[in-house]
């Protein structure tokens, strides 16, 4: 494969060479799928859940043996959308110039399938002609009952998954799960990026997913390991990095992964032979300021009580106590149960979140760039 001009890439999957470690996570769900084991992926946005799939999902997509599917449905608004969306990806995985996708079209025909295409990618999709409640979960459990009956192991992986509680046929989580306990040859990976939503339909007992899938946490990758791994890229393309402007990239970014590529990427777009702190402080500078616009909209979609507690998190970095009354007082905040609605806001707004499962949990802004923005204003 010829080299990209840049190897760093915020978004997409172009193989492994341009993808940062992750061996661990790639060695467990690569495990999982191959013993048919439902995998819960726990993420937050933009931290790399996405690529960890493409990754995993890679090798496999020639085999006659492993058919990997991946469907995001956050755009989804009903079941319907997402039995088209679930439809659209069957048929891409299996053209019906093969005789499974022949099989597969045969099928569906009793839903009416039209095809139409992208304008701008050329990409197919299927729309079935489902109109009753019964259409609806027939086409579904069809569509889950012919691949698992086919002579191949499948898996399927459902980005945004959280979005199913958003559609008004409030028994989605039922129709699914009720599904996939009668599938033998087929596997979830269940993934999301809205980690209190996520943890209410896995770890809730009053919940038909309740106790049904291993459990994975994609954390951020670990400072040692990115650091190696973009002085390495650096070196390929016959250029090198000082050791302190590496330092000021992964605490610029948190070690976020969108954040942490597209630095690199602007940083690399220079062309230095040698980079060096100071060319790293003149690309934060620029991106700050490409994306000053973007952040002075989000004050306006917010409360002033709502701006100045996000501001005040950014100065933090991390809050473990938002509700404390020194942090209260230090900012100038009002009272804790101003505080408190405001938590909820941001929250549900997704401009912070909160990081759980470790031992001293904190809240964070979301997007690193605006962080740091807020800090210095």
């Amino acid at each position: 494969m010829e080299k990209l001009p840049n190897p760093f890439l915020s978004s997409g999957y172009m193989g492994s060479a341009y993808f940062c470690n992750r061996k661990l996570e790639t060695g467990l769900l690569t495990n999982y799928m191959q013993n048919g084991i439902h995998v819960a992926l726990f993420a937050i946005r933009r931290i790399g859940k996405t690529g960890l799939i493409s990754h995993v999902f890679h090798p496999f997509q020639n085999s006659k043996k492993v058919a990997c599917i991946y469907i995001d449905i956050l755009s989804t608004q009903n079941l319907s959308d997402f039995t088209n969306q679930l439809a659209t990806a069957v048929y891409n995985r299996f053209p019906a110039q093969k005789s499974l996708g022949k099989k597969f079209m045969e099928m569906v025909q009793l839903f009416r399938p039209t095809i139409t295409f992208d304008e701008l990618t050329g990409s197919p999709s299927l729309m079935l002609s489902v109109q009753t409640k019964a259409q609806k979960e027939k086409s579904l459990a069809q569509i889950f009952t012919f691949l698992d009956s086919q002579n191949i192991r499948v898996v399927f992986a459902i980005d945004e998954f959280q979005q199913i509680l958003e559609y008004p046929e409030t028994n989605t989580e039922s129709i699914l799960r009720t599904l996939m306990q009668q599938l033998k040859n087929t596997s979830f990976i269940f993934c999301g990026s809205n980690q209190k939503l996520m943890h209410q339909i896995f770890n809730s007992a009053k919940r038909p997913f309740f106790a049904s899938c291993t459990s994975m946490h994609l954390d951020a990758i670990a400072e040692s390991d990115y650091k190696k791994f973009i002085a390495t890229k650096f070196k390929e393309y016959n250029r090198t990095i000082d050791a302190e402007c590496l330092d000021f990239i992964c605490d610029f970014t948190c070690l976020h992964t969108f954040y942490t590529q597209n630095f690199c990427f602007n940083l690399f777009s220079k062309q230095h032979a040698h980079t060096t702190l100071e060319h790293a402080l003149e690309t934060a500078v620029e991106i700050l300021k490409i994306n000053e616009s973007t952040f002075y909209q989000y004050k306006n979609l917010l409360t002033k009580a709502q701006w100045n507690l996000l501001t005040a998190m950014a100065k933090e970095e991390q809050v473990f106590q938002p509700q404390a009354k020194s942090f209260i007082q230090k900012y100038n905040l009002g009272t804790p149960a101003l505080v408190k609605r405001g938590l909820e806001a941001l929250l549900s707004k997704e401009m912070i979140y909160y990081q759980s499962g470790i031992e001293k949990p904190y809240y964070q802004v979301y997007d690193k760039f605006l962080m740091r923005w807020l800090s210095k204003n």
